[in-house]
């Protein structure tokens, strides 16, 4: 179903691509629409219990395009570095694929919403009151699929 790394002296293991997933927060979400029309949104995560947590609107492109088709990947990307004398770049990246799902069971939106704050804004006090949690949209990606790979 997936394919394999054409460089796999450049791949890393699972462990070390979920280390990547918990290390950077933002990453670009693919999704795909009715009509087949793919869609990249760049958004803030957080990496929890093996899966990609993001909030946003109620409503937009990406909540109607998981509606309709949950399967998505999600890319992030570390270290990027240009190097020119080499024609190469130095980087680390990983991408996965999975079921998007819209969280609408109230309790593990909230405890979702919490871990995300902790994750991207540590230390600052999250003020998460029912309303708060009510209007916004609370997306979790169960990672089936995981692939890194690095440049040195």
């Amino acid at each position: 179903m997936y394919k394999e790394l054409r460089r796999q002296d450049r791949r890393m293991d699972r462990t070390e691509a979920e280390e990547l997933l918990k290390q950077v927060d933002y990453g670009f979400l693919a999704t795909a629409g009715p009509d087949g029309q793919p869609y990249a949104v760049p958004l803030n995560h957080a990496y929890v219990d093996g899966y990609i947590v993001f909030h946003c609107a109620g409503e937009g492109l990406k909540l109607d395009n998981i509606r309709q088709n949950p399967k998505v990947s999600y890319a992030v990307c570390s270290e990027h570095e240009v190097q020119p004398e080499q024609h190469a770049t130095r980087y680390r990246s990983a991408i996965a694929f999975g079921r998007a799902e819209i969280v609408e069971d109230f309790a593990l939106k909230k405890g979702l919403l919490v871990a995300l704050a902790s994750r991207l804004a540590p230390g600052v006090q999250f003020m998460c009151d029912d309303e708060y949690v009510a209007r916004t949209g609370v997306v979790r990606v169960r990672v089936e699929h995981l692939t890194g790979k690095k440049s040195e």
